[in-house]
């Protein structure tokens, strides 16, 4: 007997006639006649009496079903009982991660992801990302600002730095290396809006500010942008990383240089879930790595 058969049996005995059975189970009469033929066949007894009214369910017809209902509610109880064990092996994890790194976080992330499929990675862009945490609206805080509260444990990433990215064809291609300084006489700076206030603050440092021609929040756009010969580009290292462009070329920043550590942070009082704990661990490990030229995300 096959599951199918049982159902169809079922069915009919709730509808009182073949008809009704049919329109509820969405086939046609002639199959579902054969079926309960073949279940007849296989008990050698007639399960159902023809009446002008539609059927009634004979003797042998009512043993069957009493037990094809017990069969039916036990295999629920599995169902029921195995989708609980997969609702509960699949966790969540919130993250609060300032916007300027996830372009750079992502293969990282997607990493972990493949790793731990049971795993769901919520992320959440935030500057605020440490007080996310000490609020508990997140788990884990990836943040570019100190955190100096004793509740708040903070590990240390990875440090970021500035490069000035130009065409094969700019003045200072063949530099290596220029002094920030140097930058107070170029007029066609672009940057990331995400890195304004930081280069802003370097700028002032040194006694002058970033004369910007543009401002935008992809890295893809920049390097697009220089590639077509608009101007200069400010973006951070760890996304020039895998840069591969004859047309392009990457010079370091002396001196007084804008950069700025990348903390991963959480709660010190609170008891993380396995899960956080593991995130933690593999995002370490994973940074720690982090010089293996992963793709990044727009680039």
């Amino acid at each position: 007997m096959e599951l199918r058969q049982l159902e169809y049996f079922i069915q009919i005995c709730k509808s009182g006639s073949f008809t009704k059975a049919k329109e509820e189970l969405g086939v046609t009469q002639p199959t579902l006649s054969q079926q309960i033929r073949v279940l007849e066949d296989e008990y050698n007894t007639q399960l159902f009496d023809r009446v002008s009214r539609g059927v009634e369910v004979t003797e042998a017809g009512k043993i069957l079903l009493n037990k094809g209902n017990a069969i039916l509610n036990l295999l629920e109880e599995a169902r029921n009982e195995i989708d609980g064990r997969n609702r509960k092996s699949q966790q969540t994890i919130s993250i609060g991660c300032c916007p300027a790194e996830l372009e750079y976080l992502a293969p990282y992330l997607m990493r972990f992801h493949q790793k731990y499929p049971n795993v769901s990675l919520k992320i959440t862009d935030t500057e605020d990302a440490a007080n996310k945490v000490l609020a508990q609206m997140v788990d884990i805080g990836i943040t570019a600002y100190p955190v100096s509260d004793a509740a708040v444990i903070s590990t240390h990433l990875y440090r970021q730095e500035m490069a000035l990215l130009v065409h094969a064809d700019h003045p200072l291609a063949n530099e290596s290396s220029i002094p920030f300084r140097s930058l107070k006489h170029m007029d066609s700076i672009m940057f990331r809006q995400q890195n304004k206030s930081l280069l802003d603050m370097y700028g002032s440092y040194c006694g002058f500010s970033l004369k910007s021609i543009i401002e935008t929040s992809s890295t893809s756009v920049l390097i697009h942008w220089v590639r077509h010969g608009l101007g200069a580009a400010l973006i951070p290292t760890s996304l020039l990383e895998s840069l591969q462009d004859d047309a392009l070329r990457i010079i370091k920043l002396e001196g007084h240089i804008p950069r700025w550590d990348i903390s991963l942070v959480y709660l010190n009082t609170f008891a993380l879930r396995s899960t956080a704990n593991v995130f933690i661990q593999e995002m370490d490990s994973y940074v720690r790595e982090g010089e293996v030229n992963l793709s990044c995300s727009g680039n």
